[in-house]
């Protein structure tokens, strides 16, 4: 089975990391929107616009919240079954997020693992850093938001798009 496995470090302190991961306005600016709750065994969905093989809705459980240090929830959405988890270290410069998700089986799994992992990258480096400088030591977001370019269409919808065709799924026709 494949997985995805992503090391970054933020210049915040953990608090303010646990904030993003665990706060659903927050995670919506960096991941997707979201009715998350930070509970084990909460059921929750994250949201994007259905594209040709994918109805735009991952369904997701908290499996494991240790507060401050670990997240982890189950992620079944198109034809992937995986867990995804997110661990916080503390570290002289900030806090190191490791993040994986498991769990891909299979070729359809796979090829989907490709593009996330592909796509990781911009969230990681980009979006949730975005995130994280306009929030304050409290946790709540300050200044406009960053551009929605993973659920208003953008990243998610390019990565619905090109997998779609891999995945053996031929776009609607209007």
């Amino acid at each position: 089975m494949g997985s995805i496995d992503i090391k970054v470090e933020y210049p915040h302190p953990p608090q303010k990391v646990w904030y993003a991961l665990t706060n659903s306005d927050a995670m919506a600016a960096w991941l997707m929107e979201n009715d998350f709750e930070p509970e084990v065994g909460h059921e929750f969905t994250l949201r994007t616009d259905p594209q040709p093989g994918f109805d735009g809705i991952v369904h997701c459980k908290v499996l494991e919240l240790v507060e401050g240090k670990r997240l982890s929830f189950s992620w079944r959405g198109g034809p992937i079954d995986t867990v995804a988890t997110f661990e916080l270290t503390p570290t002289a410069k900030g806090t190191e997020l490791h993040f994986t998700q498991t769990g891909f089986a299979g070729f359809k799994a796979n090829m989907t693992r490709l593009i996330l992992k592909s796509g990781s990258k911009k969230i990681y480096h980009e979006l949730l850093p975005a995130v994280l400088e306009r929030m304050d030591e409290n946790g709540n977001l300050t200044a406009a938001p960053v551009a929605q370019e993973c659920h208003e269409g953008g990243f998610w919808q390019v990565l619905v798009k090109i997998s779609a065709p891999i995945l053996g799924k031929k776009p609607e026709r209007k």
